[in-house]
């Protein structure tokens, strides 16, 4: 969270150093649903990580992704037909809160490849205390269940580019 927090500092002149950081998690529209459950789980601690399970089902999908947290097991509303890249994010946010967030590092919006990073709930809220929880959000969006990020439209992306004056 240290290089977060060097980023937040002044972003302008931060912002090509922080985009080489180890503190980003790039997720690729491409990638595979478990794939990305092993990219946070890279980040987090032995105890913490996220513990689940793949199983072949007989829906179009293909696959069932079951989160397990103490002793339950729930599976991954995906949709019948397929996977996505949207709610696997959104229930690895919900399985790793209130101890975690998830948050979305806004410097790749318009990219087919999205960089995330995870930290403690209690250090972002210390970022927000420090820079503002707006100033932070703007950098660094929250996960959360009506978030979209893979699945947004492509008008929608190139309107908020152009709200952050950088379309």
């Amino acid at each position: 969270m240290e290089q977060v927090k060097g980023f937040l500092l002044a972003p302008d002149e931060n912002k090509d150093d922080f985009w080489e950081s180890d503190s980003l998690i790039w997720v690729d529209w491409r990638d595979l649903d478990d794939s990305i459950i092993r990219y946070f789980n890279d980040k987090l601690p032995d105890e913490d990580k996220i513990q689940f399970e793949c199983a072949e089902t007989d829906k179009e999908r293909g696959v069932d992704i079951f989160l397990r947290k103490n002793g339950a097991s729930t599976a991954i509303p995906y949709a019948d037909d397929r996977t996505d890249r949207d709610t696997t994010l959104k229930s690895i946010q919900e399985h790793v809160s209130p101890k975690y967030q998830i948050r979305w590092y806004m410097g790749s919006l318009g990219s087919d490849t999205l960089a995330f990073c995870i930290g403690p709930s209690s250090q972002w809220e210390q970022l927000e205390q420090r820079f503002g929880a707006e100033q932070v959000a703007y950098y660094f969006a929250p996960i959360q269940a009506n978030s979209a990020m893979f699945e947004m439209d492509m008008d929608d992306v190139f309107d908020l580019l152009e709200q952050r004056g950088e379309a």
